[in-house]
């Protein structure tokens, strides 16, 4: 590793949900993210009119998570028209409930993700050379994923 190199340490978990209370109200912690994501989705969630609050914040710089807090409006009926009534009745959820804050954010990283594919998907279209490097950066980083495993396999031995 080079001098400018930096080994960003890993979470230690990948995701956990906290809060009580009412089921509209909860905090997220997401593992291994940052600033970038935490913003784009506090900004997909603070424009559906049916939450009341979302914000972020990444606790310290060198710890790789970012906590997002979500709350939705008690008042206001979920959307429920995807059709997942097992993954509702999973969940707890009732069929004229509001939108708990799992939901909201469960909707609001759909949406991040096809906002994503959408700009992806034109980006390639205007530059064919995007997708080209796409694909091989994807078989970088399944190639870096193959390597780590390999390492903590070997640490574990």
């Amino acid at each position: 590793m080079s001098v400018n190199e930096v080994k960003i340490k890993r979470a230690a978990t990948a995701f956990e949900l906290r809060g009580t209370g009412p089921p509209t109200s909860r905090t997220f912690v997401l593992g291994d993210e940052d600033h970038t994501l935490g913003n784009a989705l506090r900004h997909v969630l603070i424009n559906d009119a049916r939450v009341d609050f979302a914000g972020y914040c990444v606790p310290h710089p060198s710890e790789p998570v970012v906590h997002i807090r979500v709350q939705s409006n008690e008042k206001v009926q979920a959307n429920r028209s995807s059709g997942d009534d097992d993954e509702m009745l999973l969940e707890g959820g009732e069929d004229n409930g509001p939108l708990t804050a799992i939901e909201a954010l469960k909707e609001a990283c759909a949406t991040l993700s096809n906002q994503c594919d959408l700009v992806l998907e034109k980006l390639e279209g205007a530059a064919p050379e995007v997708k080209v490097d796409r694909e091989r950066m994807d078989r970088l980083a399944e190639e870096d994923r193959v390597n780590e495993d390999d390492e903590e396999e070997e640490e574990e031995e």
